[in-house]
């Protein structure tokens, strides 16, 4: 039996992916699509994407890239800031499309932009970890294709996504600082958010039972700090502690276990033994188990404290 398989999921709640279904959108990754959708929806656009290591950068440049394939774009993702003229060929030819053995260089990739413009198909180009890149002339490589145009039209649109660091390294590039039409800054989670993320998440897996106690839960928002990966790392090792304790439920003892392994916790905060934790009695022999009780919506404690918190 999988840890999977007690908890009675029916996939991993927790697994660091980009599926849309996984994403749950928080009141600031709301507004920062917004502000990214307005400045890249018109062709030619550049935008910056700030945020701290775990903050869900990339899940939400994927999605962006989604709504912008849905409607005609040609949206690339390129997750270091390290390619050639030939790379960036290859990977816009091979999304839309067409043969990637025809990739050149930067001239090829221009009329190649040019052209598409010219069928009112544009592009976005979305490069991640850009705080990592020391090397300025691939950034003046981008620069020279913002300048390709059809009939006066850019033909290419630019997010680039990177911790705060980034900075630093556009300052590097000429150009740069004053073309960003839009500095969009993901910040952690809210705690109220945070346990919705939870949740949700859960939800998505397939969970019809109450697995982390309200207090774990709470537990979680401390140490995670509303931090998604922090999140995610916490409540899967959580699951699998849970598991291997038999544990019913899970309960902040268990989370602040899962932190000590994952070195989340200060060192005066790193807890006791795992047998130190009560287990549940073995049900006698020949008796069969006894499904948990179902429980209504997972979401709706959070629904009905939200109701009762809003003013008359």
């Amino acid at each position: 039996m999988s840890y999977l398989d007690y908890w009675q999921l029916a996939q991993s709640p927790f697994a660091e992916d980009h599926r849309p279904e996984s994403f749950l959108a928080s009141k600031n990754s709301a507004l920062v699509a917004g502000r990214l959708r307005f400045a890249l929806g018109r062709p030619g656009g550049v935008a910056g994407l700030y945020g701290a290591s775990g903050t869900g950068k990339t899940y939400s440049a994927m999605m962006l890239i989604r709504e912008f394939q849905a409607a005609n774009w040609l949206a690339s993702y390129l997750p270091s800031p390290a390619a050639t003229p030939g790379d960036l060929n290859y990977l816009f030819r091979q999304a839309a499309g067409e043969n990637p053995a025809e990739a050149g260089g930067l001239g090829e990739l221009g009329l190649f932009l040019s052209r598409l413009a010219g069928e009112g198909r544009y592009a976005l180009l979305v490069v991640d970890d850009v705080q990592s890149s020391r090397n300025p002339d691939f950034l003046e490589m981008l620069r020279t294709l913002l300048n390709i145009e059809r009939d006066g039209v850019p033909a290419l649109s630019l997010l680039l996504v990177g911790q705060n660091a980034m900075e630093r390294s556009l300052e590097r590039a000429s150009d740069f600082q004053t073309r960003l039409a839009a500095k969009a800054v993901l910040t952690p989670l809210t705690p109220e958010e945070a346990k919705v993320y939870i949740l949700a998440r859960l939800k998505n897996a397939g969970s019809r039972q109450g697995i982390f106690t309200r207090q774990a839960a709470e537990r979680v928002v401390e140490i995670a700090g509303g931090v998604p990966r922090q999140i995610n790392r916490l409540c899967d090792l959580a699951l699998v502690i849970g598991f291997g304790l038999s544990a019913k439920k899970l309960d902040p003892t268990i989370i602040s276990m899962a932190a000590a392994d994952l070195d989340l916790l200060p060192p005066a905060d790193t807890p006791f033994f795992a047998w130190s934790l009560p287990r549940p009695p073995a049900p006698p022999a020949g008796e069969e188990k006894v499904a948990p009780d179902p429980v209504e919506d997972i979401l709706a404690g959070l629904a009905e404290e939200k109701a009762s918190a809003a003013p008359a």
